[in-house]
């Protein structure tokens, strides 16, 4: 009996972690706000809107999002949300159509975490490519090549487009996954001179912030998945948000060593806002 009784217990507790997965996955996959399906079967608005376009840091399920901060800075405007969690930039360039069929005026690119991450180990590359589909192994020079056909469709389609700098991995600055990061963003930067888009120095700026506060030399990124998961059973379950989340980590910019907090998000809004008031 008693044997009996512990299975059953176990049983329990298996089904009640699985069921508090499923509402976790649930929530990080909800739609964003005013994203691209829910803007083109509403009432167009009045002027042209702006597309902030990338992953999940652009999504704000997994992150604070700052496309509602944008929102809130500047409500005369619309400002799309075309975030998708996990995307490369070659999938950005595969939706390219539907957001484009917005007709935005302008539009902020923030992709390239999950390149990025792609990169940092052949097992990833692989796993990334099979899971996603994709035509190749992720990589820098693949990644410059996408990017530069998304920011010419959306150039040769009128629209002004500004492309941010990826933020830190971790707060190691001087580690290999940010040399990584650097490098990507050397392309983003090649691409702008090329394409004629405006660079927005989110690196540049989180990184100056972590220096000013003697914070540039830890915690690393893990290369795994556990912190953003914690960071997520943290948030949805526990009902903590991601500015406790961060600060019980020890990270400034962020709960996971990936996705924003208030901090890290306010940097990125303050870059967009001050390119789409540039109009």
């Amino acid at each position: 009996m008693r044997l009996r009784g512990l299975l059953g217990l176990g049983a329990l507790a298996m089904g009640a972690a699985a069921g508090a997965a499923a509402y976790v996955i649930a929530q990080v996959q909800g739609r964003a706000a005013c994203d691209v399906e829910a803007y083109l079967s509403g009432r167009p608005s009045t002027a042209p809107p702006v597309a902030c376009i990338g992953a999940s840091i652009v999504r704000g399920r997994a992150s604070v999002d700052f496309v509602q901060m944008l929102r809130e800075r500047m409500p005369e405007r619309t400002f799309i949300n075309a975030g998708v969690n996990g995307n490369v930039a070659w999938e950005v360039l595969q939706r390219l159509d539907r957001i484009l069929a917005c007709r935005p005026s302008a539009a902020v690119i923030l992709v390239g975490t999950n390149d990025v991450q792609a990169t940092l180990d052949p097992r990833a590359a692989d796993s990334a490519r099979r899971a996603k589909g994709l035509p190749q192994d992720p990589s820098p020079v693949w990644f410059e090549e996408c990017l530069s056909e998304v920011v010419f469709r959306f150039r040769e389609a009128g629209v002004r487009v500004a492309l941010c700098s990826l933020p830190p991995l971790g707060q190691d600055l001087g580690g290999a996954a940010n040399a990584r990061v650097r490098e990507f963003n050397d392309a983003i930067a090649r691409v702008c001179h090329r394409e004629g888009a405006t660079y927005l120095p989110v690196h540049e700026r989180m990184t100056e912030l972590l220096a000013s506060q003697g914070q540039d030399t830890g915690p690393a990124w893990t290369g795994t998945w556990q912190p953003g998961l914690r960071s997520l059973g943290e948030h949805y379950l526990l009902g903590r948000g991601y500015d406790e989340i961060a600060a019980r980590a020890g990270f400034v910019l962020s709960p996971d060593g990936v996705h924003l907090d208030t901090t890290g998000a306010s940097i990125v809004a303050e870059l967009a806002a001050g390119f789409v008031g540039g109009d």
